[in-house]
Protein backbone atom coordinates (compact mmCIF):
# COMPACT_ATOMS: atom_id res chain seq x y z
CA UNK A 1 0.00 0.00 0.00
CA UNK A 2 1.53 3.59 -0.99
CA UNK A 3 2.12 5.47 1.84
CA UNK A 4 -0.41 8.72 0.04
CA UNK A 5 -3.47 5.71 -0.13
CA UNK A 6 -3.73 6.16 4.09
CA UNK A 7 -4.56 10.09 3.53
CA UNK A 8 -7.32 9.30 0.71
CA UNK A 9 -10.81 9.08 2.17
CA UNK A 10 -12.54 6.13 1.94
CA UNK A 11 -14.34 5.61 -1.44
CA UNK A 12 -12.28 8.19 -3.59
CA UNK A 13 -10.50 5.85 -5.75
CA UNK A 14 -13.69 4.15 -6.83
CA UNK A 15 -14.48 4.76 -10.19
CA UNK A 16 -17.72 7.12 -11.60
CA UNK A 17 -20.83 5.26 -11.90
CA UNK A 18 -21.88 5.74 -15.19
CA UNK A 19 -24.66 7.77 -16.37
CA UNK A 20 -26.13 4.86 -17.95
CA UNK A 21 -26.52 3.30 -13.97
CA UNK A 22 -28.22 6.36 -12.85
CA UNK A 23 -30.71 6.82 -15.12
CA UNK A 24 -31.49 2.85 -14.09
CA UNK A 25 -31.81 3.51 -10.59
CA UNK A 26 -33.90 6.61 -10.56
CA UNK A 27 -36.43 4.57 -13.06
CA UNK A 28 -36.86 2.08 -10.91
CA UNK A 29 -36.89 4.02 -7.87
CA UNK A 30 -40.15 5.93 -9.74
CA UNK A 31 -41.94 2.97 -11.25
CA UNK A 32 -41.57 1.44 -7.76
CA UNK A 33 -43.36 4.54 -6.24
CA UNK A 34 -45.97 4.34 -9.03
CA UNK A 35 -47.22 1.60 -7.91
CA UNK A 36 -46.17 2.30 -3.99
CA UNK A 37 -48.88 5.53 -4.94
CA UNK A 38 -51.51 3.53 -6.83
CA UNK A 39 -52.08 0.69 -4.24
CA UNK A 40 -52.58 3.42 -2.00
CA UNK A 41 -55.68 4.81 -4.09
CA UNK A 42 -56.78 2.04 -4.78
CA UNK A 43 -57.28 1.10 -1.71
CA UNK A 44 -58.66 4.07 -0.28
CA UNK A 45 -61.39 4.18 -2.49
CA UNK A 46 -62.71 1.08 -2.69
CA UNK A 47 -62.99 0.35 0.84
CA UNK A 48 -63.06 -2.96 0.78
CA UNK A 49 -62.47 -4.60 4.56
CA UNK A 50 -62.63 -8.30 3.42
CA UNK A 51 -59.10 -7.16 1.13
CA UNK A 52 -61.12 -7.89 -2.14
CA UNK A 53 -62.53 -11.93 -0.86
CA UNK A 54 -65.92 -12.30 -2.26
CA UNK A 55 -68.36 -10.70 0.25
CA UNK A 56 -71.88 -9.91 0.79
CA UNK A 57 -73.85 -7.80 2.51
CA UNK A 58 -77.44 -9.15 4.23
CA UNK A 59 -80.19 -7.38 5.55
CA UNK A 60 -81.09 -9.85 9.08
CA UNK A 61 -84.17 -7.91 9.24
CA UNK A 62 -84.91 -8.73 5.97
CA UNK A 63 -84.57 -12.32 5.56
CA UNK A 64 -86.95 -12.76 7.82
CA UNK A 65 -89.48 -11.59 5.39
CA UNK A 66 -87.53 -12.18 1.98
CA UNK A 67 -86.90 -15.38 0.22
CA UNK A 68 -83.33 -15.08 0.61
CA UNK A 69 -81.67 -18.52 1.15
CA UNK A 70 -78.94 -18.54 4.40
CA UNK A 71 -77.77 -21.77 4.60
CA UNK A 72 -75.34 -23.69 7.06
CA UNK A 73 -72.13 -22.73 7.55
CA UNK A 74 -68.60 -24.00 8.52
CA UNK A 75 -68.09 -27.79 8.79
CA UNK A 76 -67.82 -30.18 11.95
CA UNK A 77 -68.12 -30.63 15.29
CA UNK A 78 -70.98 -28.30 15.04
CA UNK A 79 -73.45 -26.51 12.48
CA UNK A 80 -73.64 -22.77 12.56
CA UNK A 81 -77.76 -22.29 13.03
CA UNK A 82 -78.40 -18.75 11.33
CA UNK A 83 -81.42 -17.09 10.29
CA UNK A 84 -84.25 -19.73 9.09
CA UNK A 85 -85.11 -19.69 5.39
CA UNK A 86 -88.29 -18.30 4.41
CA UNK A 87 -90.66 -20.80 2.17
CA UNK A 88 -89.36 -20.36 -1.37
CA UNK A 89 -92.30 -21.90 -2.43
CA UNK A 90 -94.69 -18.82 -1.73
CA UNK A 91 -92.79 -15.79 -2.45
CA UNK A 92 -93.80 -12.31 -1.20
CA UNK A 93 -96.86 -14.00 0.60
CA UNK A 94 -96.50 -14.12 4.88
CA UNK A 95 -98.37 -17.72 5.76
CA UNK A 96 -96.25 -18.52 9.00
CA UNK A 97 -97.66 -17.65 12.37
CA UNK A 98 -95.95 -15.67 14.64
CA UNK A 99 -92.05 -17.40 15.77
CA UNK A 100 -93.84 -17.49 19.89
CA UNK A 101 -97.64 -17.84 19.32
CA UNK A 102 -100.11 -16.18 21.74
CA UNK A 103 -101.27 -18.91 24.18
CA UNK A 104 -104.56 -16.99 24.56
CA UNK A 105 -105.12 -17.37 21.22
CA UNK A 106 -105.92 -20.72 20.01
CA UNK A 107 -105.61 -20.03 16.65
CA UNK A 108 -101.70 -19.47 16.97
CA UNK A 109 -100.95 -22.01 18.95
CA UNK A 110 -101.12 -24.24 15.79
CA UNK A 111 -100.19 -25.12 12.64
CA UNK A 112 -101.13 -27.45 10.11
CA UNK A 113 -100.18 -25.53 6.81
CA UNK A 114 -97.76 -27.25 4.65
CA UNK A 115 -96.20 -23.04 4.01
CA UNK A 116 -95.96 -22.68 8.10
CA UNK A 117 -93.63 -23.76 10.97
CA UNK A 118 -96.16 -25.66 13.02
CA UNK A 119 -95.48 -24.70 16.66
CA UNK A 120 -96.71 -26.24 20.16
CA UNK A 121 -97.60 -25.31 23.16
CA UNK A 122 -94.90 -27.56 25.12
CA UNK A 123 -97.71 -28.78 27.80
CA UNK A 124 -100.13 -29.53 25.31
CA UNK A 125 -101.27 -33.53 25.16
CA UNK A 126 -100.33 -33.22 21.12
CA UNK A 127 -96.84 -32.48 21.38
CA UNK A 128 -94.97 -35.33 19.56
CA UNK A 129 -98.16 -37.02 19.34
CA UNK A 130 -100.07 -38.02 15.60
CA UNK A 131 -103.31 -38.68 16.63
CA UNK A 132 -103.95 -41.79 16.23
CA UNK A 133 -101.68 -43.63 18.87
CA UNK A 134 -102.22 -43.42 22.83
CA UNK A 135 -100.11 -40.51 24.38
CA UNK A 136 -98.85 -43.03 26.61
CA UNK A 137 -97.01 -44.71 24.34
CA UNK A 138 -93.05 -43.74 23.90
CA UNK A 139 -92.14 -42.18 21.45
CA UNK A 140 -88.84 -44.18 20.59
CA UNK A 141 -91.28 -46.15 19.63
CA UNK A 142 -94.48 -45.11 17.89
CA UNK A 143 -92.28 -43.29 15.95
CA UNK A 144 -89.61 -45.73 15.04
CA UNK A 145 -89.29 -47.44 11.41
CA UNK A 146 -90.67 -50.87 11.19
CA UNK A 147 -87.94 -53.54 10.07
CA UNK A 148 -87.90 -57.10 9.42
CA UNK A 149 -85.90 -58.64 11.79
CA UNK A 150 -85.38 -61.91 9.82
CA UNK A 151 -84.03 -60.18 6.34
CA UNK A 152 -80.98 -58.58 8.62
CA UNK A 153 -80.29 -61.33 11.03
CA UNK A 154 -76.59 -62.15 11.37
CA UNK A 155 -75.61 -59.03 9.49
CA UNK A 156 -73.37 -56.22 11.25
CA UNK A 157 -75.32 -52.92 10.83
CA UNK A 158 -74.95 -49.82 10.46
CA UNK A 159 -76.86 -46.38 11.66
CA UNK A 160 -76.28 -43.36 9.67
CA UNK A 161 -77.73 -40.08 11.02
CA UNK A 162 -77.74 -36.93 8.98
CA UNK A 163 -77.76 -33.65 11.08
CA UNK A 164 -78.43 -29.90 10.69
CA UNK A 165 -81.37 -30.55 8.39
CA UNK A 166 -83.72 -27.68 7.95
CA UNK A 167 -81.88 -24.66 7.98
CA UNK A 168 -81.60 -24.99 3.81
CA UNK A 169 -84.34 -25.62 1.61
CA UNK A 170 -81.73 -26.76 -0.55
CA UNK A 171 -79.66 -28.86 0.96
CA UNK A 172 -82.83 -30.85 2.96
CA UNK A 173 -84.33 -31.46 -0.28
CA UNK A 174 -81.79 -32.96 -1.75
CA UNK A 175 -81.22 -34.81 1.65
CA UNK A 176 -84.94 -36.03 1.31
CA UNK A 177 -84.15 -37.09 -2.49
CA UNK A 178 -80.53 -38.84 -2.28
CA UNK A 179 -80.65 -40.23 1.54
CA UNK A 180 -82.45 -43.83 1.60
CA UNK A 181 -85.08 -44.20 4.54
CA UNK A 182 -83.10 -46.21 6.60
CA UNK A 183 -81.20 -42.79 7.21
CA UNK A 184 -82.31 -41.22 10.24
CA UNK A 185 -82.45 -37.20 9.75
CA UNK A 186 -81.64 -35.19 12.96
CA UNK A 187 -83.54 -31.38 12.22
CA UNK A 188 -82.48 -28.06 14.04
CA UNK A 189 -84.77 -26.20 15.80
CA UNK A 190 -84.23 -22.42 13.72
CA UNK A 191 -85.40 -23.77 10.73
CA UNK A 192 -88.89 -22.14 8.79
CA UNK A 193 -90.90 -25.03 7.41
CA UNK A 194 -90.20 -27.62 9.84
CA UNK A 195 -93.56 -29.57 9.93
CA UNK A 196 -93.87 -29.18 6.18
CA UNK A 197 -89.90 -30.94 5.84
CA UNK A 198 -90.44 -33.41 8.94
CA UNK A 199 -93.52 -34.71 7.57
CA UNK A 200 -92.03 -35.26 4.56
CA UNK A 201 -89.22 -36.88 5.77
CA UNK A 202 -91.52 -38.78 7.95
CA UNK A 203 -93.45 -40.08 4.66
CA UNK A 204 -91.12 -41.28 3.45
CA UNK A 205 -90.10 -43.09 6.25
CA UNK A 206 -87.20 -41.58 8.05
CA UNK A 207 -86.58 -41.77 12.01
CA UNK A 208 -86.64 -38.34 12.77
CA UNK A 209 -84.40 -36.90 15.70
CA UNK A 210 -84.47 -33.04 16.95
CA UNK A 211 -81.42 -30.95 17.67
CA UNK A 212 -81.29 -29.24 20.96
CA UNK A 213 -78.26 -26.31 21.67
CA UNK A 214 -76.48 -26.68 24.73
CA UNK A 215 -73.85 -24.76 26.56
CA UNK A 216 -70.49 -24.97 25.17
CA UNK A 217 -67.09 -24.22 27.00
CA UNK A 218 -66.02 -20.78 25.33
CA UNK A 219 -69.89 -19.91 25.67
CA UNK A 220 -70.93 -17.07 24.74
CA UNK A 221 -68.13 -16.25 22.38
CA UNK A 222 -69.51 -19.63 20.37
CA UNK A 223 -73.12 -19.59 20.93
CA UNK A 224 -75.45 -22.35 19.65
CA UNK A 225 -78.22 -20.30 19.07
CA UNK A 226 -81.57 -19.17 20.69
CA UNK A 227 -82.68 -21.10 23.74
CA UNK A 228 -79.23 -23.10 24.21
CA UNK A 229 -79.69 -25.21 27.63
CA UNK A 230 -77.36 -23.48 30.06
CA UNK A 231 -75.65 -24.88 33.18
CA UNK A 232 -76.68 -21.36 34.85
CA UNK A 233 -79.74 -21.50 34.53
CA UNK A 234 -82.31 -22.30 36.73
CA UNK A 235 -84.15 -25.59 35.91
CA UNK A 236 -87.40 -23.89 35.15
CA UNK A 237 -85.67 -21.71 32.54
CA UNK A 238 -83.61 -24.85 31.04
CA UNK A 239 -86.99 -26.90 31.15
CA UNK A 240 -88.76 -23.81 29.05
CA UNK A 241 -86.25 -23.84 26.56
CA UNK A 242 -86.03 -27.24 26.29
CA UNK A 243 -90.05 -27.03 25.55
CA UNK A 244 -89.24 -24.76 23.03
CA UNK A 245 -87.46 -26.74 21.02
CA UNK A 246 -89.40 -30.11 21.05
CA UNK A 247 -92.23 -28.04 20.02
CA UNK A 248 -91.17 -26.99 16.92
CA UNK A 249 -92.22 -30.19 14.88
CA UNK A 250 -93.44 -33.36 15.99
CA UNK A 251 -93.02 -37.29 15.60
CA UNK A 252 -89.31 -37.60 16.01
CA UNK A 253 -88.46 -40.32 18.20
CA UNK A 254 -85.48 -38.56 20.57
CA UNK A 255 -82.54 -35.98 20.39
CA UNK A 256 -79.16 -35.33 20.09
CA UNK A 257 -77.20 -32.51 21.82
CA UNK A 258 -75.71 -29.98 19.04
CA UNK A 259 -72.96 -28.49 20.62
CA UNK A 260 -72.80 -28.47 24.33
CA UNK A 261 -69.42 -29.76 25.94
CA UNK A 262 -69.60 -27.58 29.36
CA UNK A 263 -73.36 -28.47 29.76
CA UNK A 264 -73.06 -32.44 29.11
CA UNK A 265 -70.28 -32.66 31.63
CA UNK A 266 -72.18 -31.03 34.50
CA UNK A 267 -74.09 -33.46 36.56
CA UNK A 268 -76.86 -31.23 37.69
CA UNK A 269 -77.85 -29.71 34.44
CA UNK A 270 -77.39 -33.27 32.62
CA UNK A 271 -79.74 -35.12 35.50
CA UNK A 272 -82.27 -32.14 35.11
CA UNK A 273 -82.12 -33.10 31.06
CA UNK A 274 -82.48 -36.51 31.19
CA UNK A 275 -85.54 -36.30 33.56
CA UNK A 276 -87.32 -34.25 31.13
CA UNK A 277 -86.42 -36.71 28.02
CA UNK A 278 -87.84 -39.90 30.36
CA UNK A 279 -90.97 -37.87 30.90
CA UNK A 280 -91.37 -37.14 27.32
CA UNK A 281 -90.59 -41.22 26.59
CA UNK A 282 -87.31 -39.92 24.15
CA UNK A 283 -84.12 -41.60 23.23
CA UNK A 284 -80.77 -39.19 23.49
CA UNK A 285 -78.02 -39.46 21.01
CA UNK A 286 -74.69 -38.43 21.65
CA UNK A 287 -72.77 -36.99 19.15
CA UNK A 288 -69.42 -38.04 20.92
CA UNK A 289 -68.00 -34.61 19.87
CA UNK A 290 -66.99 -33.77 24.11
CA UNK A 291 -64.58 -36.99 25.70
CA UNK A 292 -66.08 -35.16 29.22
CA UNK A 293 -70.13 -36.44 28.42
CA UNK A 294 -71.49 -37.23 31.43
CA UNK A 295 -75.08 -37.97 29.39
CA UNK A 296 -75.00 -41.17 27.99
CA UNK A 297 -73.92 -42.54 31.65
CA UNK A 298 -77.02 -40.71 33.28
CA UNK A 299 -79.21 -41.42 30.72
CA UNK A 300 -78.17 -45.16 31.40
CA UNK A 301 -78.67 -45.18 35.29
CA UNK A 302 -82.44 -43.12 34.70
CA UNK A 303 -82.97 -46.00 31.87
CA UNK A 304 -83.05 -43.50 29.26
CA UNK A 305 -82.72 -45.25 26.17
CA UNK A 306 -79.40 -44.14 24.91
CA UNK A 307 -76.73 -43.97 21.92
CA UNK A 308 -73.07 -42.33 21.15
CA UNK A 309 -72.13 -42.31 17.68
CA UNK A 310 -68.35 -44.21 17.22
CA UNK A 311 -67.58 -41.98 14.25
CA UNK A 312 -67.92 -38.02 12.57
CA UNK A 313 -67.56 -39.13 9.08
CA UNK A 314 -67.23 -35.47 7.40
CA UNK A 315 -65.06 -33.92 10.33
CA UNK A 316 -62.46 -33.17 7.22
CA UNK A 317 -65.18 -32.75 4.84
CA UNK A 318 -63.70 -33.87 1.89
CA UNK A 319 -65.41 -36.88 0.24
CA UNK A 320 -61.44 -38.71 0.27
CA UNK A 321 -61.94 -38.53 3.73
CA UNK A 322 -65.78 -39.29 4.46
CA UNK A 323 -65.38 -42.60 2.21
CA UNK A 324 -62.29 -43.31 4.67
CA UNK A 325 -64.03 -42.45 7.54
CA UNK A 326 -67.41 -44.68 6.20
CA UNK A 327 -64.90 -48.42 5.79
CA UNK A 328 -63.54 -47.54 9.32
CA UNK A 329 -67.27 -47.67 10.07
CA UNK A 330 -67.71 -50.63 8.28
CA UNK A 331 -64.88 -52.26 10.72
CA UNK A 332 -66.20 -51.15 13.90
CA UNK A 333 -69.41 -52.82 12.25
CA UNK A 334 -67.79 -55.84 11.75
CA UNK A 335 -66.09 -56.61 15.30
CA UNK A 336 -69.05 -55.00 17.09
CA UNK A 337 -71.95 -55.98 15.32
CA UNK A 338 -73.41 -52.75 14.91
CA UNK A 339 -72.13 -49.43 14.57
CA UNK A 340 -73.43 -45.75 14.33
CA UNK A 341 -71.73 -42.44 12.03
CA UNK A 342 -73.13 -39.36 11.94
CA UNK A 343 -72.89 -36.38 9.55
CA UNK A 344 -73.91 -32.88 8.70
CA UNK A 345 -76.26 -32.02 5.64
CA UNK A 346 -73.41 -30.60 3.42
CA UNK A 347 -73.75 -31.71 -0.38
CA UNK A 348 -70.34 -34.01 -0.48
CA UNK A 349 -71.93 -35.56 2.76
CA UNK A 350 -75.11 -36.47 1.36
CA UNK A 351 -74.13 -37.54 -1.89
CA UNK A 352 -70.92 -39.46 -0.81
CA UNK A 353 -73.02 -41.66 1.82
CA UNK A 354 -75.99 -42.05 -0.74
CA UNK A 355 -73.47 -43.23 -3.16
CA UNK A 356 -71.88 -45.36 -0.27
CA UNK A 357 -75.46 -47.02 0.50
CA UNK A 358 -76.23 -48.12 -2.50
CA UNK A 359 -73.85 -51.35 -2.17
CA UNK A 360 -73.43 -51.82 1.48
CA UNK A 361 -76.14 -54.70 1.08
CA UNK A 362 -73.91 -56.71 -1.51
CA UNK A 363 -70.47 -56.10 0.85
CA UNK A 364 -72.52 -57.79 3.68
CA UNK A 365 -73.79 -55.27 5.92
CA UNK A 366 -77.44 -53.95 6.67
CA UNK A 367 -77.97 -50.34 7.24
CA UNK A 368 -80.77 -50.05 9.52
CA UNK A 369 -82.70 -47.14 11.24
CA UNK A 370 -81.31 -45.46 14.55
CA UNK A 371 -83.90 -47.02 16.71
CA UNK A 372 -82.54 -50.80 15.96
CA UNK A 373 -79.40 -50.29 17.54
CA UNK A 374 -81.05 -49.71 20.82
CA UNK A 375 -82.45 -53.60 20.77
CA UNK A 376 -78.26 -54.53 19.41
Amino acid sequence: MAANDLKKPLGQNKKQKSGLSHIFMFGSVGTLGVVVAGLIGWIAMVEDPNGGYPSEKVDLAATMQQTTKIGVEGMRPGIKPGIPETNLDSPGQQTNPPLFPDKTNPDQMTSNSDDGIRILDPSSPQLNDTGNASTSQQPFKLFARPVNSDAIAGLPKIAIVVDGLGLSQTTTQEALSLLPPDVTLAFAPYGNSLARWTQKARSQGHELLVQVPMEPFDYPNNDPGPHTLLTTAKTDANKANLNWVLGRFDSYVGVMNYMGARFSADELAGSDFMREMQTNGLLYLESGASGRSRLNAIATNMNVPNLKADLVLDFQGREADIETRLIQLETIAQENGFALGIASAFPTSVRTISEWTQSLRQRGFALVPLTTLLRQ
